[in-house]
């Protein structure tokens, strides 16, 4: 295979079973292109967030492999465990900002990889790193918020804020775990929109999971589907048709739309 057509990301057979007892994961496998936004769906409990969290390691996978700019990545510990992270960005659902500190340093944090935890409790960051942080920023749309705390921004600002914060490791893909799920819909377009423009300007790989239907048929290059833990679709939004979503979703259950 050539470097041009080697996906950025690929998981085979992948597998994850909790100390519960409960599989999540089911033989997932799915290739990602470099350069694609796709959008991962599913009910809750479908293994969704689960998928994220093994793929930056943040959960061990159980079995299967993980692959990601061709190299193995599915046990990999310590130092290169952390260079790792620095290529492979994430953002959730609840923010995780610092509330008390500026909007500026916690887009800093994002260095955490390279400058280390003392000089980020005093503040101390390079210039170089602060004109980048300044510019990403400004790339989600909140010059002049700058010194404004994190803990004053609206849901929307604040999870623009951290995009910009994961835009500092510069990664080659983006993870994002359910980014709207706790926004209104007028905010969640503007959040997505934010996330679309990483991708197209940037060229950041998107890797995201949605629970709206029409925010998938609007942003998603592609989208793969979960139930039960298992890959049950891939493919085209658009190819999503009443069937599908029945099948996806439940024979009961009924599209919510974001206008």
């Amino acid at each position: 295979m050539t470097t041009q057509t080697q996906p950025i990301l690929s998981v085979e057979k992948l597998n994850k079973v909790y100390p519960n007892g409960t599989h999540a994961l089911k033989g997932v496998s799915f290739d990602v292109k470099k350069g694609e936004f796709l959008v991962v769906i599913g009910l809750s409990g479908s293994g969704k967030s689960t998928l994220l969290r093994c793929i930056n390691r943040l959960h061990e996978p159980t079995t299967g492999s993980i692959l990601f700019e061709g190299k193995d990545i599915t046990n990999i510990k310590g130092s290169p465990l952390r260079t790792l992270r620095s290529r492979i960005g994430m953002i959730f659902q609840h923010f995780n900002l610092i509330p008390r500190k500026t909007v500026l340093t916690n887009v800093l944090t994002g260095t955490l990889s390279r400058t280390g935890i003392v000089s980020s409790i005093f503040g101390i960051f390079p210039e170089e790193d602060k004109k980048k942080a300044l510019s990403l920023i400004e790339l989600v749309g909140l010059t002049g918020k700058e010194n404004r705390r994190a803990d004053n921004l609206s849901g929307g600002q604040q999870q623009r804020v951290a995009i910009a914060r994961a835009l500092m490791q510069d990664p080659s893909i983006l993870l994002a775990d359910e980014p709207v799920a706790s926004l209104d819909p007028a905010t969640s377009h503007s959040v997505m929109q934010y996330l679309k423009k990483v991708n197209e300007e940037l060229g950041v790989t998107i890797l995201c999971n949605l629970h709206f239907l029409s925010l998938v048929r609007q942003y998603a290059t592609r989208v793969i589907a979960l139930k039960d833990g298992k890959l049950i679709y891939e493919g085209s939004p658009s190819e999503i048709d009443e069937n599908w979503f029945q099948t996806i979703y439940g024979e009961d259950a009924v599209e919510v739309t974001i206008d």
